[in-house]
């Protein structure tokens, strides 16, 4: 049976307008309310959440939110960490000397702001980011060593990403999970860390499996959790790796994709 409804926030949840449509918001507080557990599972930072989550109003004891692509599950009523893998200064070293051998930039994000590590080139991410997390602009000594950080990304043109990550030395695939969460956005995350894995940390918290799941994704960060949930469902502007694992495709994140599935498979109005 599913239990929880798992869901990647942009183009999947959000339309274009980075907006959550009235019809998805009232099909998922419906869901909600019969006992379901909504959980956003993004990419993003766990500020970058916050009106989302109370558009949603989900401040209910069961319910949780997946951030930095897996590595964060935090209680939205108390913010109690659930569980939280991370990387630090070491990790970002080793990505620090391929971005200075190779040229492109990198942001390093923490628990409560994105360290822009400028002496590579001034990124695009705080223009994408807006105001969810105060950036600060800084060389790579100034990175605190006594910190935790949920990832780094590298954000460029999309000819740029595709180029880093085709030519990433085997040294850094080996020691960070390495994933585009969009063209334009490269993502650099703890070994092993993924959507699909923050998700059966927090099932395991209520005795479930992810065969209790059902999840809407997009791009290629949701595959693991598209691929191994009990249903795993393509929106249909979704790349085509993540529809060949889907169970299911839906119609776009501008069409209200989420709510037209929902509808469907639980026979609501």
């Amino acid at each position: 049976m599913i239990t929880t409804i798992a869901l990647d926030l942009d183009n999947t949840l959000l339309n274009s307008a980075k907006e959550i449509s009235a019809e998805n918001e009232r099909v998922l507080k419906q869901l909600h309310k019969m006992g379901k557990r909504i959980v956003l599972c993004t990419g993003r930072p766990i500020q970058g959440i916050q009106r989302l989550l109370t558009q949603l109003e989900l401040f209910e004891p069961t319910d949780y939110a997946i951030t930095f692509n897996g590595g964060l599950i935090r209680h939205n009523q108390t913010q109690r960490i659930l569980a939280q893998t991370t990387i630090g200064k070491q990790e970002v070293a080793a990505l620090y000397q391929d971005a200075e051998q190779r040229h492109y930039p990198i942001d390093v994000i923490g628990a409560d702001k994105v360290y822009s590590i400028v002496t590579l080139g001034k990124s695009d991410y705080e223009s994408s980011m807006g105001a969810v997390l105060p950036f600060a602009d800084i060389s790579f000594d100034e990175l605190p060593a006594d910190r935790a950080f949920g990832k780094a990304v590298c954000a460029a043109p999309a000819e740029v990403v595709q180029r880093v990550r085709k030519e990433m030395p085997t040294e850094l695939t080996d020691l960070l999970h390495i994933v585009p969460s969009r063209a334009e956005l490269l993502e650099f995350l703890p070994n092993n860390v993924n959507k699909a894995h923050g998700l059966s940390q927090l099932m395991a918290h209520f005795g479930e499996t992810l065969d209790n799941v059902m999840t809407f994704g997009d791009e290629e960060n949701d595959f693991e959790m598209i691929a191994q949930a009990g249903v795993g469902v393509a929106m249909g502007n979704a790349i085509p790796q993540i529809k060949q694992v889907a169970n299911a495709e839906t119609l776009t994140n501008n069409e209200d994709g989420v709510a037209a599935y929902l509808k469907q498979y639980f026979d609501l109005r």
